[in-house]
């Protein structure tokens, strides 16, 4: 969506001036966390084009993003003066049907606004405005920066508004309650979906961007982080004299071994009736309340298997690469279609870490396109300040409907750990 056509905003700069004097008054206000800077996010159901304003406090300076169906818009306003800055109409770039998350990211320090849908990201960003882009000397950005000075600074409290872009009816504006959240930084650029631990992190590492490092997760991610960075699935085995790996591929591929049989029974876990369509969920612990079902989980992908399309209910998680190598296909909030194109993919070998939260990397699918089975620790947690505790993870059915899949058990650990090591001894003698 990052590459959608832009073109001058002409012909709605006149219509937007006038549906702002209908509603002079927004339906939502809400100060910016940080002082001009900031993403927010609109989680709203409606077919009603809205107007998102960034404003002083007495609403004289405002940049605003005008949202309609199939086209949106920025402009900058000095009191009752409109100023088109840039617009995109193309099919579903606006309004869509359905609770869509509409998010705006206002840059202080860069000066550029950006709009997209779905996650806070590269690529679900559709329009952007970078007031230096054109500037060809140090002398010519120095002087817009005065000029914008007024809307881009730190010194000021800065106010988030939204105005219906529709006249009154007889009624009068309805005001819905929006669930609406704030990020106190700009979307500049995605953050990496591998961890790296910041014991290994040097000056080439810091002046890159392959890795988030372990200390600056998420803090409900850190926690897992540190809680499974040492775990490996081969130890310490050297005393019944065989590998748990060894053990595990022979279980998966012989007929009537415990793990070859329990993915039979899933076949139709999803729906499907596809055998490839599954994988084992080997879980450690208990549930603590804390997380969507028990919060550590060993899963063994056989080559080939996948899962559904799938979020996990706004939950942080950290997965750990135990062994083998996983194809990790992430997507954006909104998609409903098992046939859908990822955004990003990439593969994770043994060893890598990477993780989830609510905006970043939350919808994905898993496949394992290598010739041997994988092996990952996935650990899950719910936010300090998340008061819902979704128990499930929506997937999206072959049907394109979105289904809800509580977390369960296979096997526990010790139980599939002593099974599978004593059918593979006895296939040794």
């Amino acid at each position: 969506m990052s590459s959608k056509r832009q073109r001058p905003a002409n012909e709605n700069v006149k219509q937007v001036k006038q549906a702002r004097r209908k509603n002079d008054m927004p339906t939502w206000e809400r100060q910016f966390p940080v002082n001009g800077q900031g993403t927010l996010v609109f989680n709203k159901d409606t077919e009603v084009p809205f107007i998102i304003s960034v404003e002083n406090e007495k609403g004289h300076y405002g940049l605003s993003i005008h949202i309609e169906k199939d086209h949106a818009m920025f402009f900058q306003r000095k009191g009752e003066e409109r100023k088109k800055l840039s617009l995109i109409h193309e099919k579903e770039c606006g309004i869509e049907k359905g609770k869509i998350s509409y998010w705006y990211s206002y840059d202080r320090d860069n000066l550029v606004l950006k709009y997209g849908k779905g996650y806070r990201m590269e690529e679900t960003t559709i329009l952007t405005h970078d007031f230096l882009k054109n500037a060809a000397s140090k002398e010519e950005k120095k002087e817009i920066r005065k000029e914008l000075y007024p809307y881009f600074n730190a010194a000021e409290k800065k106010f988030i508004r939204k105005y219906e872009a529709m006249s009154v009816n007889s009624k009068g504006v309805t005001v819905t309650e929006e669930m609406v959240e704030f990020d106190k930084n700009p979307l500049i650029s995605n953050v990496s979906p591998l961890v790296l631990d910041s014991s290994k992190v040097n000056l080439f590492f810091l002046d890159g961007s392959d890795y988030i490092f372990s200390a600056s997760l998420p803090p409900a991610c850190r926690e897992l982080y540190e809680n499974i960075k040492g775990c490996q699935l081969n130890y310490p085995e050297e005393v019944t004299g065989v590998l748990l790996s060894d053990a595990i591929r022979y279980s998966i591929e012989t007929k009537n071994c415990l793990l070859n049989k329990r993915l039979k029974d899933k076949a139709d876990e999803f729906g499907g009736n596809d055998i490839k369509e599954t994988y084992l969920r080997v879980t450690l612990g208990q549930s603590l309340g804390k997380s969507p079902g028990i919060p550590y989980v060993l899963e063994i992908w056989p080559k080939g298997h996948y899962s559904p399309i799938h979020n996990h209910g706004n939950a942080n998680a950290v997965i750990r690469v135990l062994y083998g190598s996983i194809h990790i296909m992430n997507y954006n909030k909104h998609v409903s279609s098992p046939h859908a194109k990822p955004m990003k993919e990439f593969d994770a070998r043994e060893g890598d870490v990477t993780w989830i939260n609510r905006n970043w990397y939350q919808t994905h699918k898993l496949k394992n396109t290598s010739n041997d089975y994988c092996a990952t620790i996935q650990c899950y947690n719910y936010d300090a300040g998340d008061t819902t505790h979704w128990p499930y993870f929506d997937y999206i059915s072959e049907n394109s409907t979105i289904e809800e899949f509580f977390p369960n058990s296979d096997f526990t650990f010790r139980e599939m750990r002593e099974q599978v090591l004593k059918e593979y001894k006895q296939s040794l003698e």
